[in-house]
């Protein structure tokens, strides 16, 4: 309303004045703003497509990041804290920590082992950082760490086979987490077929495929491999091998 003050808004502050934030900035919707249902019609990727990724050093927001509706940027500060770049609150309990543990550590991705041959050598290794990326065409990424003997030979193949282990199979697990190929044999007394372009194919998976290559991308200390599948196969039903269930492998090739 008007008055010899000028116009005011209805909480009677000066209708030209900057007015308190009354809309705090929300947490960032983790599906994006509405992910696609995977079974809505899409096809799905033969070998699990609903794999969730793992805890694979994910980018903490930096300058650039939204906080979301109605605030600035979240920038992390010197201990780790997220703050307001711009004016817009951070979330309720959001950015505290080095890292977001508190997300990371509630997924329980299913576990693949995953198997590379290249330049006479042979691979393999078991992964929790793998999903479904495309519905149409059909594609699926796994992510490989540098560490591992696998990726040296995989940043060399044309195609990579994922396989899907049951809980029963957390012997197989153990062999393709706990060791490495820098100092064994993984496939010696393992029962395995060649497949497409001569990709080694375990036996007894639950489900598994072959796919080429079509994409690598650096993450950090893993790199993605976007695969094509060109070829796939089931095996036994039961319930998959999940991050929890494999907790106890001590890595073969660990990160740090």
């Amino acid at each position: 309303m008007a008055d010899e003050n000028g116009t005011r808004n209805a909480d009677g502050t000066p209708a030209t004045a900057e007015r308190p934030n009354a809309h705090p900035a929300r947490a960032a919707d983790p599906s994006g703003g509405g992910a696609a249902d995977a079974s809505g019609g899409g096809e799905p990727v033969p070998g699990g497509g609903n794999a969730v990724p793992g805890a694979d050093g994910q980018a903490t927001p930096g300058a650039g990041g939204k906080s979301g509706a109605g605030g600035g940027d979240v920038v992390p500060s010197e201990g780790g804290e997220a703050t307001s770049g711009g004016g817009g609150a951070a979330g309720a309990g959001g950015g505290q920590g080095a890292e977001p543990d508190g997300f990371f550590g509630r997924l329980d991705p299913d576990m693949c082992v995953v198997t590379a041959v290249a330049g006479g050598e042979r691979a393999g290794c078991l992964v929790g950082f793998a999903s479904q990326v495309s519905i149409r065409p059909p594609r699926f990424a796994v992510w490989l760490s540098k560490a591992n003997h696998t990726y040296r030979v995989a940043r060399a193949a044309r195609c990579l086979t994922v396989h899907l282990l049951t809980r029963d199979q957390r012997d197989l697990a153990r062999l393709f987490g706990g060791e490495t190929g820098d100092e064994i044999d993984k496939f010696a007394g393992l029962d395995w077929r060649e497949g497409h372009a001569g990709a080694i194919v375990l036996d007894g998976a639950a489900a598994w495929f072959v796919g080429t290559v079509v994409h690598r991308v650096d993450g950090g200390d893993h790199v993605g491999h976007v695969l094509e599948p060109v070829q796939w196969g089931e095996g036994p039903d039961g319930p998959l091998l999940r991050l929890s269930d494999a907790v106890t492998i001590e890595a073969g090739h660990p990160v740090d």
